[in-house]
C-alpha cells in the first residue's frame, strides 16, 4: 500500500499545464490565484489582442503595440511571435473561452482560441506528508476540483465517500464528459496524463463530505465542508487537502478521522 499524499495549494499560485481538446487548448487556475495563457502564431503581427468570447473592440480586455503592457488584471507580453497573458485575482466567472490576436488590426489580425477553466483545488498525484485540512464552502455556490493523473485512462468517476458500492457513484462515463443532475465530469487528455474535473453545482449543507475522483484504478480522495456562513481562521489564501494515490479509498478515511483535525488549520475559498 502506497503512503498518504497531501496537496498544499496557495491560491497565488498558477496552473499552466495547458490540456489540448482538439485544436483548443485549455487552461486552469485556481480561484484567487492567477492563469497564463499562452498563443503561439506562425507570423509575426503589429498589435496584440487578447479577448474574452470574440474579438470585437467591446470585448477587448488588453492590447499593445510593445512587448509588454499591464491594464488591471491583465498582463500581456509578445515574444518571437508568442503571445502570453496573465489574468490575476481569478474568480469563477473569469472561465470561457478566450482569443489571443496577433495583426495590425482586429478585422485582419490572426486568431487562437483556448479556454480558461478556475477551479477551486487541485489534486496532482506528486505530493508529500499528511494532513487533515477540509476545504471549506458555502452554500449555493459551484464547487471544481481538478484532479490529475500521471497515467491516461478510459473510466472515469466521481463518488462520495468510497467508489466501492453502486451508490456511492454520483457519475461515471467511458467518454470524455458526463452529467448527472449537479454532478458532472470533464476528462482533458495532456500530453503525458490526463486532468479530470469533478463539479457540483448548486452546493448544499448536505453535500458535507468526503469525495472521490478516478481514473481506471487511481484515485484522488477529498474532503469539503459547506456552511451557510462561515467564520474562518488563518490565512484564507490558503488550503490543504489530503487526498490518496493508487490505493483502495477506504484507507484514507480511516487514517483522517475528524477529531484529529486541528481547528486553526482550516481554510476557506469564499
Amino acid at each position: 500500500m502506497k503512503n498518504l499524499h497531501t496537496l498544499i495549494c496557495f491560491f497565488f499560485l498558477s496552473l499552466q499545464d495547458g490540456n489540448t481538446v482538439g485544436a483548443l487548448t485549455v487552461f486552469a487556475g485556481v480561484e484567487g490565484g492567477s492563469v497564463t495563457v499562452k498563443c503561439s502564431f506562425p507570423s509575426s503581427g503589429t498589435r496584440r489582442f487578447f479577448c474574452k468570447g470574440e474579438c470585437e473592440e467591446k470585448n477587448v480586455l488588453i492590447q499593445t503595440t510593445g512587448e509588454r503592457r499591464s491594464e488591471g488584471r491583465y498582463q500581456i507580453r509578445y515574444k518571437d511571435e508568442d503571445i502570453s497573458v496573465t489574468i490575476t485575482q481569478l474568480t469563477k466567472s473569469d472561465s470561457g473561452l478566450y482569443m489571443c490576436g496577433l495583426g495590425r488590426s482586429l478585422s485582419s489580425a490572426s486568431y487562437k482560441q483556448v479556454e480558461v477553466v478556475v477551479v477551486d483545488a487541485r489534486l496532482p498525484e506528486n505530493s508529500a506528508a499528511i494532513k487533515r485540512n477540509p476545504l471549506l464552502t458555502r452554500t449555493g455556490r459551484s464547487l471544481t476540483v481538478k484532479c490529475y493523473f500521471n497515467d491516461r485512462g478510459t473510466r472515469k468517476v466521481f463518488c462520495k465517500e468510497q467508489c466501492e458500492q453502486e451508490k456511492d457513484i454520483l457519475v461515471q462515463t467511458d467518454v470524455n464528459s458526463a452529467q448527472r443532475g449537479r454532478y458532472s465530469i470533464r476528462y482533458l487528455r495532456g500530453t503525458h496524463g490526463g486532468s479530470l474535473y469533478v463539479t457540483i453545482a448548486q452546493l448544499t449543507e448536505s453535500d458535507t463530505g468526503w469525495y472521490t475522483c478516478g481514473l481506471n484504478s487511481s484515485y484522488l480522495g477529498f474532503q469539503i465542508i459547506v456552511s451557510k456562513g462561515l467564520e474562518t481562521r488563518g490565512n484564507s489564501a490558503k488550503m490543504e487537502i489530503a487526498f490518496h494515490e493508487n490505493q483502495p479509498p477506504e484507507s484514507i478515511y480511516q487514517n483522517l478521522h475528524p477529531p484529529t483535525w486541528d481547528q486553526n488549520q482550516i481554510y476557506s475559498t469564499i
